[in-house]
């Protein structure tokens, strides 16, 4: 099926819209199915757990009816051993009338009432091995006890109030009889005088069932009865199998492979087994409707995202093809804006910012086209000029360096050593490369121009340079120590006749490099301090900046250190009374 409709709607593997389809059926539709499902499941299991939780606590409550109406016989045992007339016949019998009138008048009626007790008490009997007694209703010879010997030995050896209990089957009923048996003790447990039977009706049971089917409500398990090891009763006789009483524990069990779950709970006192079985599609039917609506529901929902999906994966695919042809078939001396289809022009997803920046380009490169034309044009020119301009420094240099040799043999040495120092500065104007140079290189002419400045102040000037030298070869614009040096020369030298001292110093902190040229003459107004700094924050324009040429040199220094530190650069200007500081920071600098 996929062959036929790749090959009706002629979708190659290698077109957007197959790629796009196989990654949105194996990285998003299978595995949210699969999650799904999964989802399901575990709900499912959830469910099915609770369900078997709420039915094995319905279980457990209804026992406790149960062990209620078997407490009932205890208060049967106590009120015959609390009675003075039954304890004197057992233990003081003689054959006077007052004992016969004793048994007929008072014993008899007593056990009689009871019955009235419990609707369960079907009959009382007391056993006793005295050689004397009159062995009459409801009194019995020890051997006619209908105990096994082990149960007997069980009856014998007991503690006070400790009970020996007793199942016997009836034919006739569904349900078995039960028997419980006690010690009857003279005054204060002095001694063992009797042993009573209390018989349980089996309707205990038939009451018990009717009541566990109404609290768990599930009339498609069956319920079976256990005694020791055997069955002796079930819902289902198919049911009816042999297990291991001291195996059983209380709680339930899912078996999944045969899907099938059981409630256990046992009765130690009677050693009874109670065992519900079921289906767990039995339990699922309920909560299977609601399951196969909500499968229904999101099916549906699946194939109406798919749907949409590749409705808008085809329309995007058809977007690319159409702007893909159009520059393949692009004239490329004559390159052309590309006009999307009217409907998709008003999208504003990746593909019309692509399209968008493509028409910009195609505009900039009209641009620049023209723009390279001239500059064929310019640089042919700047080389003639370039071949003419390389006679100058040579002459110049010959020149200075004749003058520096005259100097010399006129013993006048500092102006020879003038003379050296201009012609490095010039040599450095002229050499150095138009991207970056060292610090180091900086720092070196920096002393050349100090040098000269010396002779010419003599004494008004000192100087004295900190440089972190691990910060020699960091690189850095051209000429950006020598005009802060004449900027603090002209308005600290020159304007006093005190000794200006300059103090040029490099440091590193945090990754942050500062450099800082501080001089030592007038200090400059707060007025022209505010001024100067708006200009090197750029707050100021320089057209409207009041100042000679060295303002405008420190604004070329903050353009050039902009662009060559990428915006991490800044100069400003201080004042602390003393000392007047062009301060560089660059941050970031590692």
């Amino acid at each position: 099926m996929r062959g036929f409709f790749m090959k009706k709607y002629q979708i190659p593997k290698s077109s957007f819209l197959y790629k796009f389809s196989m990654r949105f059926l194996l990285l998003i539709l299978i595995p949210v199915i699969v999650g799904w499902l999964i989802f399901i499941e575990a709900m499912n299991y959830f469910y099915v757990d609770n369900l078997l939780t709420a039915q094995q606590i319905s279980m457990e409550k209804s026992l406790s009816s149960l062990e209620t109406s078997l407490n009932a016989t205890s208060n049967a045992i106590t009120a015959l051993e609390s009675n003075t007339e039954i304890i004197y016949y057992l233990d003081y019998y003689s054959d006077k009338p007052e004992m016969l009138y004793s048994l007929e008048k008072n014993i008899r009626t007593f056990c009689g009432s009871l019955y009235s007790m419990s609707p369960y008490l079907s009959g009382i009997k007391i056993y006793s091995d005295s050689p004397i007694l009159l062995y009459s209703t409801p009194f019995e010879k020890m051997e006619n006890i209908p105990l096994e010997d082990e149960q007997l030995d069980a009856l014998l050896s007991s503690k006070p109030q400790e009970s020996v209990w007793r199942v016997v089957m009836d034919e006739k009923r569904a349900f078995p009889s039960i028997y419980r048996y006690q010690k009857f003790y003279a005054y204060n447990y002095a001694k063992v005088i009797g042993y009573i039977e209390i018989k349980i009706s089996p309707q205990i049971f038939s009451d018990y069932f009717e009541l566990l089917d109404s609290m768990v409500g599930n009339p498609d398990s069956s319920i079976t009865l256990y005694h020791n090891n055997a069955p002796i009763y079930s819902t289902d006789e198919q049911m009816k199998s042999s297990i291991s009483y001291s195996e059983i524990q209380n709680g339930y069990e899912m078996n999944y492979w045969k899907q099938t779950y059981e409630n256990r709970l046992k009765i130690p006192e009677l050693h009874f087994c109670l065992i519900r079985t079921g289906n767990l599609n039995d339990l699922n039917a309920a909560g299977g409707k609601v399951i196969l609506t909500v499968i229904s529901i999101v099916i549906v929902f699946l194939l109406l995202l798919i749907l949409i999906y590749f409705s808008s994966v085809a329309s995007l695919s058809k977007r690319i093809l159409d702007f893909s042809s159009f520059i393949r078939h692009s004239d490329t001396d004559n390159l052309a804006s590309y006009q999307p289809d009217p409907k998709y022009r008003a999208d504003s997803d990746e593909l019309a910012l692509l399209i968008n920046a493509y028409n910009e380009m195609i505009t900039e490169n009209t641009s620049l086209i023209s723009k390279v034309q001239k500059m064929e044009l310019l640089s042919q020119n700047a080389r003639y000029q370039a071949l003419q301009g390389q006679i100058h420094p040579h002459f110049i240099y010959g020149t200075l360096e004749a003058i520096r040799m005259t100097a010399l043999q006129n013993k006048d040495r500092e102006v020879a050593s003038m003379i050296f120092s201009l012609s490095a500065l010039i040599r450095y104007s002229i050499s150095i490369s138009p991207k970056a140079v060292t610090l180091k290189d900086e720092v070196e002419i920096a002393s050349h121009y100090l040098n000269i400045q010396k002779i010419r102040f003599d004494e008004r000037l000192e100087y004295e340079f900190s440089i972190d030298e691990e910060l020699l070869s960091m690189e850095l614009p051209s000429f950006i120590l020598q005009p802060l040096l004449e900027n603090a020369i002209i308005y600290g030298a020159s304007n006093s006749l005190e000794t200006c001292r300059l103090l040029v110093s490099v440091i590193r902190a945090e990754g942050t490099v500062t450099l800082k040229v501080s001089n030592s003459g007038l200090p400059i107004t707060e007025e022209r301090l505010k001024e100067v700094n708006d200009l090197l924050s750029g707050q100021l324009e320089p057209e409207n900046f009041h100042g000679n040429r060295n303002g405008m040199a420190l604004s070329n220094i903050r353009e050039r250190l902009l662009i060559f530190f990428h915006g991490n650069a800044s100069i400003c200007m201080t004042c602390d009374g003393i000392y007047t500081s062009t301060v560089i920071t660059i941050k970031n600098h590692f």
